[in-house]
């Protein structure tokens, strides 16, 4: 998780943060669990532990910084979340904030697009601008020694953006041509459907790529009047770890957002009732139908939402450990991946799942999935499940923070979450206090499969 290759932008058009009977678990798992905490524990050994020691910045009103000093190598990265995700799309023009979001590296104060392109490149920073539902996260990796051209570049892409015609005529192409790749492929159907049934009239419904009509409405006006009501410095999340003091990084970071608006956005709308439980068909022409499932979470600020976090990991988000895995890949060989996760917004919570099998597959695939739902929800998992489930979400919590890049991302993550600081260092002793009960607790009120949504994208032959 270093630095890697030089890239200025990683924009994805993608939303996004994200556990029963039985008779334990089988040899294989045992030997993996056995594997896998024999390196975390040299893992957890070796790796930094500066993150756990972040502490709050203060800089400027609005503004939420957290900080991790190391100086290991002379590098640091920077993550600002800004209250600007596509839950703020106006109506009728769906795909605004990833629009504007991805505009921003396009051309700033008297730089146009090429020019701005190359005075990242001249000083090997990388700029990465990511919108979801609720944020635009722009993240930037620099040398120590360039940190005043890093910030440089970044203050004037976010106070003084050109959004020039020929940037948004390319960038309006090439969005529409990614919903065009959408449109066949089965699972980005099937979950864009999902979201819409899921969520109804909130704006969480609508992609964050957002759709046609939306893309085509968008005007220069509208990227322009975006940004300034949205990249502002109220609400604004600020995570920086790396090889820079303390001292320099607040000037820096006063000199960077001290010009972006301090007025604090109307709060997002609730979302009212969720779901919309069933099967919903979506007709394609492809060889393997896709399902994207899902029901309401927890919320992060819910005492149940760690008990959840677990949970989910041993029905679904445990990977090739998971019970879903076990019983439709496994024992039936229904599919290759099934996998649940479990996501929180500002507004709404879900658990979300994706498979892929054979069309005459399908159906005993869905069966398959409720049935594991229920028995989970029924009687939770085995003593021996909740162990390794532990062992794996604390003894990997240290890889998060393997490099400053990874560092700022897990810090910015718990910021958007609207944890405290204090929550790097004691997540894992929450994590070790799950008690089986605790999670019997959770999967009853959860994991009911009758509150599944599920729409399948492609064709169930029986």
């Amino acid at each position: 998780m270093g630095l890697g290759k030089i890239s200025h932008k990683k924009f994805s058009l993608s939303p996004t943060g994200a556990e029963g009977g039985g008779e334990g678990v089988s040899k294989s798992r045992s030997m993996f669990t056995a594997l896998f905490v024999l390196v975390f524990v040299l893992i957890n050994w070796l790796s930094p532990a500066h993150a756990f020691g972040a502490k709050p910045l203060a800089v400027q009103k609005g503004e939420d910084v957290w900080f991790a000093e190391d100086h290991t190598l002379p590098m640091f990265a920077v993550v600002a979340s800004f209250p600007a995700g596509s839950a703020y799309d106006p109506n009728g023009k769906a795909g605004l904030a990833a629009f504007a979001a991805a505009l921003m590296d396009e051309g700033a104060g008297n730089l146009n697009g090429r020019q701005f392109h190359s005075a990242l490149a001249d000083k090997a920073i990388q700029l990465e601008v990511e919108p979801s539902r609720d944020w635009t996260v722009v993240s930037i990796v620099s040398l120590s020694a360039n940190a005043k051209d890093a910030f440089a570049l970044l203050k004037l892409a976010l106070t003084r953006p050109r959004f020039d015609a020929d940037a948004i005529a390319r960038v309006r192409a090439q969005m529409l041509q990614n919903i065009d790749r959408q449109d066949e492929d089965p699972s980005e159907v099937a979950g864009r459907e999902f979201h819409h049934l899921f969520f109804g009239w909130h704006p969480y419904a609508h992609p964050v790529a957002g759709d046609r009509g939306g893309l085509n409405a968008v005007q220069r006006g509208d990227l322009k009047a975006f940004a300034a009501a949205h990249w502002v410095r109220a609400g604004l999340k600020i995570a920086v770890a790396g090889d820079i003091g303390a001292p320099a990084l607040t000037a820096y970071l006063k000199s960077t957002f001290g010009a972006l608006s301090g007025k604090p956005l109307p709060p997002l709308p609730p979302v009212g009732k969720l779901g919309a439980a069933g099967v919903h068909r979506i007709a394609m022409d492809v060889p393997q139908p896709n399902a994207a499932f899902g029901m309401a979470g927890v919320m992060r600020d819910d005492p149940d939402f760690i008990p959840a976090y677990v949970a989910n990991y041993i029905l679904g988000g445990g990977g090739a450990s998971s019970r879903l895995t076990e019983d439709v890949r496994e024992k039936k060989g229904l599919t290759y991946d099934i996998s649940t996760e479990l996501s929180d917004m500002r507004r709404a919570a879900t658990v979300e799942g994706l498979v892929a099998t054979r069309a005459d597959a399908m159906g005993d695939t869905l069966s398959a999935i409720r049935d594991a739902f229920a028995r989970f929800a029924a009687e939770g998992p085995t003593a021996q499940e909740l162990t390794d489930a532990k062992t794996y979400l604390t003894g990997s919590y240290p890889l998060a923070f393997s490099s400053d890049t990874g560092t700022a991302s897990q810090l910015g993550a718990f910021q958007r979450a609207g944890l405290d600081v204090g929550y790097v260092a004691r997540r894992n002793s929450l994590i070790d206090a799950v008690t089986l009960d605790d999670v019997r607790r959770v999967a009853r009120r959860v994991f009911d499969p009758n509150r599944l949504t599920i729409v399948v994208a492609g064709t169930m032959k029986k």
